[in-house]
């Protein structure tokens, strides 16, 4: 059976005007609108690219219409820092298990930060400030006051916390972005172990002698360690 030809199949007749490409229909603008291009911006081409006007053209539209809605680049980047941050699942605050959540916490934090390459660098550079960072303070010092912390003890370690978070995402997605993996990174610090072990004795004696030590774990039982020794430290300067 034939298929039943399309006006696409035939040329057009010379009477007619040749159909016009189809314009990209504009997005409606709204702060929310704004903050999705500007995720899909960051997430295919890094955060110097999370312009005004980069995420103008994305919605097809002049940086101008922007300004409408958001004030600055600025506020755009704590904007969609914010918005990455509500992906942080939070658990219901448990006084028998508060450590344990802070940890879960923390290491859920590090995961989402990090997949998107350049909101931890967001995260350093002012104070946090939208509706879910206030909502992800609330919830970290609540639980650092039921893990047994007095009052500013929490607080700074709410602050401590908040620094160390955003570094280790960061590393993390310096990773990612280089292409870096297990293999290529065990195969890297073995050369650094060699590298250690090579150090004029004289000069560098315990560099030599902690070579193995400097390179064992992999990146996740260093994280913990790291994570474990934060918490530990609080808590007994919380008892002190």
């Amino acid at each position: 059976m034939t298929r039943g030809m399309t006006d696409d199949d035939i040329p057009a007749p010379p009477w007619q005007r040749p159909a016009k490409a189809a314009k990209p229909i504009r997005r409606q603008l709204s702060r929310d609108a704004i903050v999705d291009a500007a995720l899909g911006v960051l997430d295919k081409e890094g955060l110097d690219a999370v312009t005004m006007r980069r995420v103008g053209q994305e919605l097809h539209t002049g940086a101008a219409s922007l300004y409408v809605h958001v004030e600055n680049k600025e506020e755009l980047h704590h904007l969609l820092l914010d918005r990455v941050i509500a992906d942080i699942p939070l658990e219901k605050p448990d006084p028998t298990r508060a450590v344990e959540q802070i940890k879960d916490f923390v290491r859920n934090s590090v995961r989402v930060m990090a997949s998107h390459p350049g909101v931890s660098q967001i995260a350093m550079s002012g104070l946090p400030s939208g509706a879910n960072a206030m909502r992800m303070m609330e919830y970290l010092l609540t639980l650092l006051r039921l893990a047994g912390m007095p009052d500013q003890v929490a607080a700074w370690a709410g602050d401590l916390l908040g620094d160390f978070i955003p570094a280790i995402a960061l590393e993390q997605s310096f990773f990612r972005a280089a292409g870096i993996t297990e293999e290529s990174m065990a195969e890297r610090i073995g050369q650094y172990r060699d590298y250690l072990a090579s150090l004029p004795a004289d000069r560098f004696p315990t560099l030599r002698l902690l070579a193995d030590n400097m390179v064992a774990g992999n990146g996740n039982e260093r994280f913990e360690f790291k994570l474990d020794v934060l918490l530990s430290g609080l808590l007994a300067v919380a008892s002190r």
